[in-house]
């Protein structure tokens, strides 16, 4: 509760340390903000041909390029905050040794410095809603939930890894390893029902651990079939990213007391 208070009272800090890490990102390049639509648009490109051409779709392939938007706009805006947060507490380490303030601040601020990009990713994803006219409904509020859910998850991750990055400098290393293997380990190009048909029961139990999958299924049941959640797949999404968030703030807590002399 104290720490709360804490980064409450430094909001509009927060809120200058957000602009300044968004404005730093696109500085000095020729497109700027434009990177953060070119990049899943190309991916989304490459994706469509190979599963359309070389690796047919068996299923209704109207909205395929939806489909694998949503998966990208997901996992895309995850990688994104997680690379950048790992960095955040080490790339500080001047303020770090020179001001005292909340140093979880940082972390926070350069998680939600990659929001304003995943905003012009909802709007991407908005604008093929309207070009392959999906029917649209009040279920497509489920997908801020979804989002939420996956910011939750990403800021206690963005928590364990920021703060391990002090100690160990090859975390990095380990980050980028990780989220390659969690490119094929989220169902970004297929479906999650698809996986439950293919895995044993305590394989697929491991699986859905990954608070991605329960919030991508949810947002493409919101939007592809304008239906309600997946019960089971969401509740472990939520209960895997609370427990994370807690798990994350408690190991950030610990180590940041030796944050200066690791710097």
């Amino acid at each position: 509760m104290k720490l709360l208070k804490e980064v409450w009272a430094r909001r509009f800090a927060i809120k200058h340390l957000v602009l300044k890490n968004f404005r730093v990102r696109y500085r000095n390049m020729a497109l700027g903000v434009v990177w953060s639509v070119l990049n899943p648009l190309i991916m989304l490109g490459v994706l469509v041909f190979i599963f359309t051409y070389v690796f047919p779709n068996r299923g209704d392939q109207t909205f395929f390029p939806i489909f694998l938007l949503i998966g990208l706009v997901h996992y895309n805006s995850f990688a994104r905050m997680i690379s950048a947060s790992t960095l955040s507490i080490v790339e500080h380490g001047l303020l770090i040794k020179k001001v005292a303030f909340p140093r979880i601040i940082i972390p926070v601020t350069t998680v939600f410095s990659q929001v304003i990009d995943v905003m012009v990713l909802m709007a991407l994803l908005t604008v093929f809603v309207l070009i392959f006219q999906v029917p649209t409904g009040w279920s497509y509020l489920w997908i801020f939930v979804s989002m939420g859910v996956q910011l939750v998850f990403t800021l206690g991750l963005a928590f364990i890894t920021s703060s391990l990055h002090v100690y160990y400098r090859d975390m990095m290393y380990i980050v980028e390893s990780g989220l390659t293997v969690l490119f094929w380990l989220t169902p970004i190009f297929y479906p999650l029902d698809f996986i439950h048909t293919k895995l044993p029961t305590w394989l697929y139990g491991l699986y859905i651990l990954n608070p991605l999958c329960g919030s991508i299924h949810m947002s493409r049941l919101a939007i592809l079939q304008q239906g309600q959640p997946d019960v089971i797949a969401a509740g472990i999404a939520l209960c895997v990213s609370l427990a994370t968030f807690v798990t994350g703030v408690i190991m950030f807590q610990t180590l940041q007391r030796r944050f200066a002399d690791y710097m």
